[in-house]
Formats: structure tokens, C-alpha cells, sequence
């Protein structure tokens, strides 16, 4: 980004600086002023005097310095300026001028300017390096010599008589002003000499740059300037100069014999500098030791820098493979039961399962905390020193509530055994901080809980909890091989066998209480000098960065209303206009190396060179993750800006240190960006979200660029508007190897027939699809068929909606494996009883064979609008029990009722339903918290509900309270039934979609203000409404519907209309909550 920039003026002369310093506040040096104004001594703002920056202390900074005024000029006042120069009257006798060089470098300073009738003049010379002062119209002159840094000067050059110190130390009389003689300049002078005298100062004495007459010690008459010099015997610095202590005397006879001495001495000073200066670099270059140097240098370099490629590949897998924490444990939550009695005596006769238990995640602080192949290390962030702890401990967190132990247990229960015995070992070496294991009562307690070590129920808890799950895997012959290192139980969690990217992302379905606010156990994600992704608390995390000064930085993205996630390094911002932008990516250039992720809004009609700075700003940072929204519109781009408008993005793509990129708000995406360089490297990106809509200019531009991308793993196309596809494109989606996941967005082919050819290039090209996103994209049947078929076992999402032919399940789910045949094995009975399938019956253990994975074992989310054949329905339905779905959707066009049943809702968030009645729906109202049950669903999606139920639908939203609710295909009349009752006080999304949206409709919204959220927004889209809704122009307090009747209004902020709203694109990205 452009520098800031200080104008200064001279007369005619301007001049732009640029200032130094990184951060605020900016100021410009003497040093760069003095080049462009060597006579530059004051300098001014308008009426104001400038003062030069001083320190604590109080000295000035060295060089002088002045602060930075932006949008400003300042006037520089140059010596002559600063003086009235003019002729003494020969009564008067002479008058002495000051001349101050300060840290002057290269330029020859003239005299000839200064008027020759002058009398005579100090010139004070400060800090001279390089200076030769040409002093030919100079007359009488006092020189005092101030730091100068080449002081081999021989007195027998300047004097040859010598004037002793008593008589330069003398006091000037009050009558000496009176006995001056004529200036030497006159013709009449018939003096023949003038004294000549030197006198050793110190540098304390900083009277010299007073004007002075000369000493009254010449009786002879005449003036005697001075050339005065620091004491070198009390200054260290000048103890290498031979300044000779006697002052010599040595008689001139005009002005121009001073002018020439002293331009002579400081000549050979100059050439004095340059000569030690050449012999140093001479020694340098011939030194061998300077050779063996440069050798050794240049092989650290490479070191560095395959240190850093090996880094990079670490980190871009494990930021993606590790999204949240991976140690944790699972607790008991109570100490003691009602009657006081310790939870840990009662617990031998007690089942535990019947006891709640908590997820607590661990702090990686310790030498080495990851699973197999991942030895994490502690250089960089998260190492502390011998004062803090540096084991592994339990986070300063209540932990999550787990709200299925059986299942969790069977998925997890191996992993979090080897988990506790480190952590049990690390409790016995050391003390370590830790949270109790109940929530905090007072306040006192919170800050309590920073210093106290781990009490001995949780000791205790640790030491149960391994017992409990030792005895109760070896049941389930679940149990795994485990050694622990007694003398390094931290080294010991290497050989855990570490947690899947799908196992951590599964994790959130057994919480109770969900992480709404992404605390993730107040843990900081951080990575090392050697790649790896840690998982610290606040102590470790602010130790490591104390020295980060986010505080500014976060203050400005506040100020343009953006917000800082400080857990994930994450930025959000909207930049109104240029000068926006220019402010935050100069901070970025700055602590961009501490920003993970920017989700950037442009909300102005950038130029190319605006995109093109920005851009740059965006690879000199360490962003991984950016999402653009250019939000480009046709109505307001100005025809002139067309092709190469997006050029800059291209550079994007060869950024190496990006992995996410996601591109919205852009039109004619391959017009305007131009053709590719040559040189075009292939690209990192792990995903690429290209959300707009894809022409037919734009399929080859793209496909083009996937081409350059075979790492994709993660692609995501299309958007509400409509979007082309052809051969081209499906080939280069085809041939990424690595992908996984794939959501398309509103295609079609050109001549409007079913997209042929593009899933049979990903069953052909990639071997583990996780996510299948299919909307409002025909495709050949068959191909869907085959892909859904192809990737049964690895899909964790799988959205199709609409697909307008019949989706045959049954075939898919009838190839699920056999079981494995039990092979009893003779196993312990517990002793205690415990199990948490509760049943004291032994069970056979089987031997360590893996199991096969079932066809749609791992799915999180399942949407099918689509028609299912009754055999589709009944297999559906007999799956249902096992997954953790966290949304659902289904149209019915057949019975259902068996698989509405089967579905396990404890830990659905989102639902949609088309054609249902509200009979159908009943175990699923039956599972929200208000009707007894445990689910968590935020999000209700209700399109053409139907008889009989449809008063039952309103009885429940109207004692249920949810965040979002999409309905569709209902009359007026309902409409109004429904949101006089409904429960309002937490809704933040109502959208309704092909309805009949009147006035009297609304006006029962408007009506109940009081209980609605301010976060409330309406979406109308595809409604029978009148065509002012939701317009701001046409926006009064009440509306009249043809009639006499008056209906109330919503606020025009609350109410987004047609032109605004996509039916798809609100039921997926505000239910579903993909994002």
C-alpha cells in the first residue's frame, strides 16, 4: 500500500517526504528535510510554530525530528529568514549572526549569499559529516565547531602565534561594544593582522551559540573571531584526534584568507573520512574470514528455507484436518449426591450411566500431545518457562455436557482411556491448574480457580473414570494395547492412535449443551515454527504473543463496524471506500502474520488499480482463508469498466500460503479477468467457492483454472442466479484427484437437457467424496445413482433438492456388510457391575476384526427432495436409528410415517419437510425440550403442510421457540393463525415463500412488536402481495389494502422482498447452516 506522504513548502519549492515509522504517530527527520533545504532551521503550520519531538526525558531525538501532519503543508523558514540581515551602521561596530548545519551530508554550503558588509559571523556547525564551506564573502568570522566528526587538524595550518587561556577566558568589559574598530571590510582599515585564537570547551558549555563580541584582551583594537572546539580530553568520542591544547595566534589580513582556512580544513577532514572508509571495505572484501562467513550464511539460508517448506506442508494439512481441539477426557460432574455423601464412596453400588458426565478439553502445552506421526513441538507459541506449567491440563472450562454416554463411549471410549492415563501421570508429576468439575458458584471462585492445583477429587475422578472404562471395554473387547512412559507420560500420547478429521466433526453431535458461541473450551488455535496445529489455553496463548500489539489493530477494524474473532484469528470487514481499504491493509502489512482468516465486503465501484493494491496487500500477509464479496451489481458498473476488471484476482491463485478462497459478488468472471500469464505456477488452494453465476464465457476461464488447481479438495460452484455448464467444465471437476467435497448451485446445460457427464468424471477421477451438494441441477439419474452408490461410505453430507426422477435407496442400503461372527473369548466380570448398555449379563468379547463400514454410517446431513419407492422408504427407516444427523429434510409422496418415527432428533438442528401433515410430524414435536424431550432443532423448514395436523402444527411453534422458520405454499388465512400464536421471542429468520403475504398478514407481525427479537428479518419471496411490501420509497406507518381498512407495517429494515430473495438459496443457507 501507498506510504504517507509530508508536504513541505519553501517558497516556490514543494516537496513530498515520505514519513517514518511503521506504526503511529509518523514523523519526518531532519536528515531527509536538510537534502531538499539545506537552510532549513524552523519550520511552521499556519500560524503555529512546529516544535522538534523529544524523548522522555525531555532531550530531543536523535536526528531531530518533527511530528507528521497529515493533509497539511508546512512551511519550512529557512537561516537567512530567521534573522534580519543587514549592514551594521559604522557607529554601531558589528553585529555577529549565527549559522547552524545540522547532520548535513553532501551539499556545499554557499556564504556568498550572506551580504559582504556583514561583520562578524558564528557559524555554529552541528553534527557536520561532509560539509565544505565556501566562506570567500565572509568577513570577520566566530566559528564554533560543535561534534564534528573528523577533527585531524594540524594547529600549524590555521595558527602560528598563540594566545593563552587566561586571556581568552577574560570577561568582556561593558565598554567594549564601544571600542570596536571599523570592520575590516572597510577600505580605510590599515590594520595589518587579525587574531586568530583557539579555546578548548566542553561539551556542557552550550553558551558558544550565543553571539559574542571578542574578548577586551586585544587591546590592539581590532576583532578576533574564534574557532572553538569540545574538550576532547573530557569527550572519550574525540580521544583518537591529535587537537593540539595550545592556542595558537595567526594574523589575516582580509576576510577571505578566514573564508579559504577554514573551507581548507574541513576539505582535508573529508578526504581524511573517505580514506578510512575505503581501507575498511578493502579489508573486508580480501578477509577470508569474511568469505567463510558469507558460505555459512548462505547454507543457514537454505536450511531456513526447507524449514519452512516442510512447515507449510504440515500446517496446510493440519489446519484442515484438526478444526477444533483433540485431547479431551470425559469426567463424572458430581462430587457428592443429595445427601452429602461423596460421590466416589456410593459409586460401587451405583450405575454410572446414570450420572452425567462432562466433556473437558486438554491444553497441548507439553513437549509432545498429538496423536501417531504427529509429534508436536514446543518452539514458538505455547512453550513457557520453568514459572509456568507446561503439561498437559485440563482447560479453564465447565466442559460440555455428553448427552448420549453409550454411544460416545463405543466411539470414542479407547481414545479418551489413553487420554486419561497421561493425564493422570501428568497430574502425579506435577501440579497442574485445572477447573472444578461443577460449574463455578461466585465470582471469587473464578478467580480462585487460575492459582489452586488439582484437589483430589478430581484425582479421584480421573482414577474412576479409567477403572470404569477399562472394565467396560474389555467387555466390549474394545479395549486397545497401551504403554505408558512413567518418566515421560506426555511422550506416551504419541502413540496414541490419533482422531480422524470426521471423528472431530462428528464430536459436536454428543454435546448437550452446544457451543453456540465456538468457545471450543476457551482453547486458542495456534501452530508452530515447525507447522503443527496447537490447541492452548488463555496463559499459554498470551505468554507466547504478550508482545502482539492487536489492541490498535482491532480498534480499527471496530471502527468500520467489522469484528475480530480473537479465537480463530478471524476478521470480518465491510470497507466503504478506497481510503477504508489503503487504512486497513497498511495494518494488515503489519499484523497480517496474525490473522488467519478475512472475510472481506468491497461496498464501492473499485478501479482495477484499487483490486490490484488490495490484492497484493492480501499475499504480502499470511491470510490462509479468504472470502471476497465484490458485490459488483449491473446497475451500477460503469460500461468503460469491462475487460481485465478482475485481472488482479488471479494472483490469488498463485498465492502458496492461501488455501481457501471464496469469490462472490463478481459478473462476466472470465471477460474480465484476461487471459492467464504464461508463467502461471499450479495452485495450493485446498477449496475454491466460485458463488456467482457461471456463463458461457466464464466455463472455459474456470475450467482453466481448475486445471492449475489439483489439490482442491474442497469445490463449490453456482449460485441463486442461473448457471452454465458444459464438456469442458464437468472434464476439469472431473480430474481432481483429491476431492472431497462438491456442491453445485443452479446449472444447466446450454440447450436447457439434464447435465450429463460430470458425476461419472468425479466417480471416475476423485476416491473419497464426503459432501454431494446437488441444487436445482438436473442430472442424468443413472449418474446420480452410481455416485451416491460409489461414495455410500464415506458421505457426510448428501443434499439433493429437487431431483424430479425417483431416487432408488434400497439398492444402496441392501449392500450393507454382514456382521462379523462372535468368537467368545473368556473375559472378567466386572466388579462393580457398571454398563452402558444396562445389563449385568456378560457378553462375549470379539476378537480385534475390523469392522465393515454401512452404507451411509457417516452422514451429518441428509436432504432428499426427491420421490423414494416404498421399498426406498422402509430401508431408509431401518438406518434412521443409527445416524447422528444434525439436519434432515424429506419429501413425502408416500407413507413416511416409519421413517419419521425411526429418526432419532436428539441431535438434529435443522429440518425440512414438504407435503407432510401435522400428524406425521408428531415424534418430532414430541422430542422438543417443551414436550419432554432433548433436541436442539433451531431451524423448521414447512413447505404445503396439509390436513389433518395443520392446527396441531400451530399449537406446537406456538409453544416452541426457534431461531429460524421457512415456510411455503399456504393461504392467507393460515398465515394469519399462525403468527398470532407462534413463539416469536427468539425467531431471527421468517421466511415465507409462495404464500398469500397480504396486508392483514403482516399487519399481525406489526401488531406484536413487542415480542419480536430486534435480530427479527423477514424474507418474502413468490408471494400474492401487494407490490409496495417491503419498499422503503412507498413506506408508511399504516397501508390500506383497497379498502377502508388501515393494517400496521413492518419496519422497512426487516423486510426483504423479491428482488432480494431466492427461495433455495434461504432454505439451504439459512436452515441448513452449511456454512
Amino acid at each position: 500500500m501507498q506510504r504517507q506522504r509530508q508536504q513541505f513548502r519553501c517558497g516556490d519549492k514543494i516537496v513530498n517526504l515520505e514519513v517514518q515509522g511503521d506504526t503511529p504517530p509518523y514523523h519526518s527527520a531532519m536528515d531527509d528535510i536538510i537534502i531538499h533545504f539545506p537552510l532549513a532551521c524552523r519550520f511552521r503550520v499556519g500560524d503555529d510554530e512546529v516544535v522538534f519531538l523529544k524523548d522522555k526525558s525531555g532531550e530531543r531525538y536523535k536526528p531531530w525530528r518533527i511530528r507528521h501532519y497529515p493533509d497539511e503543508c508546512v512551511d519550512v523558514i529557512n537561516r537567512q529568514d530567521s534573522y534580519s540581515l543587514q549592514s551594521p551602521p559604522s557607529s554601531a561596530g558589528s553585529i555577529n549572526i549565527d549559522v547552524d548545519v545540522y547532520n548535513t551530508h553532501e551539499p556545499n554550503l554557499s556564504a556568498s549569499s550572506i551580504a559582504s558588509s556583514i561583520e562578524p559571523l558564528n557559524v555554529g556547525v552541528h553534527n557536520a559529516h561532509h560539509r565544505t564551506l565556501s566562506a570567500s564573502s565572509i568577513g570577520g568570522l566566530n566559528v564554533g565547531v560543535y561534534k564534528t566528526h573528523h577533527r585531524n587538524l594540524s594547529a600549524n595550518s590555521i595558527a602560528s602565534s598563540y594566545i593563552s587561556p587566561a586571556q581568552t577566558s577574560r570577561s568582556r568589559s561593558p565598554s567594549a561594544s564601544e571600542s570596536l574598530p571599523t570592520p575590516l571590510s572597510s577600505p580605510s582599515s590599515s590594520s595589518p593582522s587579525i587574531p586568530f585564537a583557539f579555546r578548548c570547551v566542553s561539551p556542557a558549555d552550550k553558551g558558544m551559540m550565543s553571539l559574542r563580541s571578542p574578548p577586551d584582551s586585544f587591546q590592539d583594537g581590532r576583532s578576533s573571531p574564534f574557532l572553538f572546539f569540545p574538550d576532547y580530553a573530557e569527550c572519550s568520542e574525540y580521544s583518537e584526534y591529535d587537537i593540539p591544547e595550545p592556542v595558537s595566534h595567526y594574523s589575516l589580513t582580509t576576510r577571505q584568507a578566514h573564508g579559504k582556512q577554514v573551507a581548507s580544513m574541513f576539505n582535508i577532514m573529508e578526504l581524511v573520512n573517505q580514506f578510512k572508509e575505503l581501507k575498511h571495505e578493502v579489508r573486508m572484501a580480501n578477509s577470508k574470514l569474511h568469505k567463510e562467513e558469507m558460505h555459512r550464511q548462505t547454507l543457514d539460508q537454505l536450511k531456513v528455507v526447507q524449514r519452512r517448506v516442510d512447515a507449510a506442508l504440515t500446517q496446510n494439512f493440519e489446519l484442515h484436518e484438526y478444526p477444533i481441539p483433540r485431547l479431551f477426557v470425559i469426567l463424572p460432574e458430581k462430587k457428592r449426591d443429595k445427601s452429602g455423601k461423596s460421590f466416589f464412596e456410593i459409586i460401587k453400588t451405583k450405575n454410572l450411566l446414570q450420572e452425567k458426565f462432562r466433556l473437558h478439553f486438554l491444553c497441548e502445552c507439553g513437549e509432545q500431545t498429538c496423536g501417531d506421526n504427529y509429534n508436536l513441538d514446543t518452539s514458538g507459541p505455547g512453550k513457557m518457562d520453568k514459572n509456568h506449567p507446561d503439561r498437559i491440563h485440563l482447560a479453564d472450562h465447565e466442559g460440555y455436557e455428553i448427552s448420549r454416554p453409550n454411544k460416545f463411549f463405543e466411539q470414542y471410549g479407547p481414545y479418551v482411556l489413553g487420554v486419561l492415563r497421561v493425564l493422570q501421570a501428568c497430574v502425579g508429576a506435577a501440579s497442574i491448574v485445572a477447573p472444578p468439575l461443577v460449574h463455578v458458584q461466585t465470582a471469587l471462585d473464578s478467580m480462585a480457580r487460575v492459582t489452586e492445583t488439582v484437589t483430589k477429587n478430581t484425582l479421584d475422578a480421573v482414577t474412576m473414570s479409567i477403572d470404569y472404562l477399562q472394565t467396560n471395554l474389555s467387555q466390549e473387547a474394545l479395549l486397545e494395547s497401551f504403554e505408558l512412559n512413567s518418566e515421560n507420560p506426555e511422550q506416551s500420547a504419541t502413540s496414541l492412535k490419533a482422531l480422524e478429521g470426521a471423528d472431530l466433526r462428528r464430536l459436536d453431535t454428543f454435546l448437550r449443551n452446544k457451543d453456540q458461541d465456538k468457545i471450543l473450551g476457551k482453547l486458542y488455535r495456534v501452530t508452530t515454527s515447525k507447522g503443527h496445529v496447537k490447541w492452548v489455553c488463555l496463559e499459554h496463548y498470551e505468554y507466547s504473543y504478550k508482545a502482539m500489539a492487536m489492541a490498535s489493530f482491532i480498534e480499527l477494524v471496530k471502527t468500520y463496524r467489522g469484528v475480530y474473532e480473537q479465537y480463530l484469528c478471524k476478521v470480518t470487514i465491510t470497507l466503504p471506500n478506497s481510503n477504508a481499504a489503503d487504512d486497513f491493509f497498511d495494518r494488515l502489512k503489519d499484523d497480517g502474520d496474525k490473522i488467519n482468516e478475512l472475510d472481506l465486503t468491497l461496498k464501492w465501484v473499485f478501479t482495477t488499480l484499487d483490486l490490484q493494491q488490495i490484492v497484493r496487500a492480501i499475499c504480502r500477509s499470511k491470510i490462509k482463508f479468504l472470502k471476497m464479496d465484490l458485490s459488483d451489481r449491473r446497475t451500477r458498473l460503469d460500461p468503460t469498466q469491462t475487460e481485465n476488471r478482475y485481472r488482479p484476482l488471479i494472483d490469488l491463485f498463485s498465492n502458496r500460503d492461501l488455501q481457501t478462497l471464496s469469490l462472490q459478488g463478481i459478473i462476466s468472471f472470465g471477460y474480465r479477468t484476461g487471459d492467464l500469464p504464461a508463467s502461471f505456477q499450479s495452485s495450493s488452494l485446498r477449496t475454491y467457492q466460485h458463488l456467482n453465476g457461471i456463463g458461457a464465457k466464464d466455463t472455459s476461464k474456470i475450467a482453466h483454472i481448475l486445471s492449475l488447481c489439483p489439490k482442491l479438495v474442497d469445490l463449490r460452484l453456482g449460485s441463486e442466479l442461473a448457471s452454465i455448464i458444459d464438456d469442458g467444465l464437468c472434464e476439469a471437476i472431473g480430474s481432481l484427484h483429491s476431492l472431497e467435497v462438491l456442491h453445485l448451485w443452479n446449472f444447466k446445460t446450454r440447450d436447457d437437457h439434464p447435465v450429463k457427464g460430470l458425476l461419472s468424471n468425479v466417480i471416475n477421477g476423485t476416491k473419497h467424496l464426503r459432501e454431494l451438494v446437488v441444487i436445482n441441477t438436473p442430472v442424468e439419474s443413472w449418474e446420480l445413482q452410481a455416485v451416491v452408490e460409489t461414495f455410500s461410505r464415506t458421505l457426510e453430507v448428501l443434499i439433493l433438492d429437487p431431483i424430479y426422477s425417483e431416487f432408488n435407496l434400497a439398492t444402496i442400503i441392501r449392500k450393507e456388510p454382514a456382521q462379523p461372527a462372535y468368537k467368545p473369548a473368556p473375559v472378567p466380570s466386572s466388579k462393580s457391575g457398571m454398563s452402558w448398555r444396562n445389563s449385568t449379563q456378560q457378553r462375549p468379547a470379539l476378537q480385534a476384526t475390523p469392522h465393515p463400514v454401512a452404507p451411509f454410517s457417516k452422514l451429518r446431513q441428509l436432504h432428499l427432495n426427491t420421490d423414494l419407492s416404498d421399498d426406498s422408504s422402509q430401508s431408509l427407516a431401518r438406518i434412521m436409528p443409527r445416524l447422528s444427523l444434525t439436519h434432515f429434510g424429506l419429501y413425502k409422496n408416500i407413507p413416511m410415517d416409519a421413517v419419521i418415527s425411526a429418526t432419532d432428533f436428539s441431535t438434529v438442528r435443522s429440518v425440512y419437510f414438504c407435503k407432510f401433515t401435522g400428524a406425521d410430524l408428531i415424534p418430532m414435536w414430541k422430542s422438543f425440550p417443551e414436550f419432554g424431550g432433548s433436541n436442539k432443532i433451531e431451524s423448521v423448514s414447512l413447505e404445503r403442510v396439509r390436513s389433518p395436523g395443520t392446527r396441531l402444527v400451530r399449537d406446537c411453534l406456538a409453544k416452541i421457540a426457534i431461531k429460524r422458520l421457512w415456510i411455503g405454499g399456504v393461504k392467507s388465512i393460515y398465515l394469519k393463525q399462525l403468527f398470532s400464536t407462534m413463539d416469536l421471542s427468539k425467531l431471527e429468520v421468517l421466511a415465507i415463500v409462495n404464500c398469500e403475504y397480504t396486508w392483514d398478514v403482516e399487519a399481525i407481525l406489526a401488531k406484536r412488536h413487542v415480542d419480536i427479537s430486534d435480530k427479527l428479518r423477514v424474507f418474502v419471496a413468490c408471494n400474492n402481495q401487494c407490490s409496495d411490501i417491503g419498499d422503503p420509497n412507498t413506506y408508511k406507518e399504516d397501508a390500506r389494502n383497497g379498502d377502508t381498512d388501515c393494517y400496521a407495517r413492518l419496519r422497512p429494515h426487516q423486510v426483504w422482498t423479491d428482488t432480494s430473495v431466492n427461495d433455495m438459496n434461504l432454505r439451504h443457507k439459512l436452515m441448513v447452516r452449511m456454512e
